[in-house]
């Protein structure tokens, strides 16, 4: 991912997040920072269940540069770090809340709606390295190579705000924008043994905790009253912990590898309490109608 396009998102963030702690800080209840209480006359609440599952998948550098160096014998060689992409599993279970307050600006509302969750997921590796020891004359003579696969586990969680861009006038079709934060805890360490030969000076494994900020795009279907389908995929953009100049890719052997986490949530809002006299009256209009059919009877 580019650099401009991470800072673009970056000053989103950073606007909606300032704007949203002055709108928080200037309110004491919370319903004034989340919104009203729910319309009396929904059928469902603001706020309710979500739960994802999908595949996950590591992207690697496709350029594979060549190494020059000298081992204790004086030999000279040169050596490539080969690394390939493996598919792995995702979960995930949590609580969604909308029913955000509209702030009191022209652009409208910031945050649409939050979401976390907590679940496992899944990512692969493997990487082969290939040595070419060479002759005096610099020619090769003899090449080798050697082989190592991974799996690592993970168990996280997660906390995004998001903002909902309509795609129609129903209001059905969306696209859904997220940044969050994710919390990965490593509980299935990967392999970390290499089939010979290998250059131990070159490989690198990560801490067993990360902590990454993360961006998330999806395509949104409304199925019906308080029902959503939202396929989508999510990208690491910086990592935080363990620090590694903001790289929020995987190290393991001798190579880097940037995960994608490809998913499809269903969100379920509760349904409305209601009392046992009480009885559904509909929307605004529906309600209209009713009153305008009682006067007429």
């Amino acid at each position: 991912m580019s650099k401009s396009l991470i800072l673009i998102l970056l000053a989103i963030f950073s606007l909606s997040s300032t704007q949203a702690q002055q709108l928080y800080n200037s309110k004491k209840k919370r319903k004034n920072y989340f919104g009203k209480k729910e319309n009396p006359n929904d059928k469902v609440r603001p706020f309710g269940l979500q739960v994802q599952l999908g595949p996950t998948y590591t992207f690697t550098n496709r350029k594979n540069e060549t190494f020059s160096t000298q081992d204790s014998a004086s030999r000279n060689f040169n050596y490539t770090h080969d690394p390939k992409g493996k598919l792995g599993v995702f979960a995930e279970i949590g609580f969604v809340h909308f029913n955000m307050k509209d702030p009191k600006y022209k652009f409208g509302r910031i945050i649409d709606y939050i979401d976390y969750g907590v679940g496992f997921k899944l990512y692969g590796g493997r990487e082969t390295t290939t040595i070419d020891i060479l002759d005096s004359v610099g020619s090769i003579a003899t090449t080798a190579t050697g082989e190592g696969e991974f799996y690592n586990g993970y168990a996280h969680a997660r906390f995004a705000v998001h903002k909902i861009q309509y795609l129609n006038k129903t209001k059905n079709i969306f696209l859904d924008h997220s940044l969050g934060l994710n919390a990965d805890l490593m509980v299935l360490i990967g392999n970390k043994d290499y089939k010979a030969p290998v250059l131990a000076n070159t490989q690198r494994f990560d801490d067993p905790l990360s902590i990454k900020l993360h961006y998330d795009i999806g395509f949104g279907i409304r199925l019906k009253k308080g029902q959503y389908l939202v396929p989508g995929v999510q990208l690491p953009l910086i990592g935080i912990h363990a620090w590694d100049k903001g790289n929020p890719s995987i190290n393991w052997y001798s190579s880097k590898y940037y995960p994608a986490l490809f998913h499809v949530k269903y969100i379920y809002l509760f349904k409305a309490k209601k009392s046992k006299n009480q009885c559904y009256e509909g929307d605004a209009a529906g309600k209209k109608q009713n009153e305008e059919y009682m006067q007429n009877r």
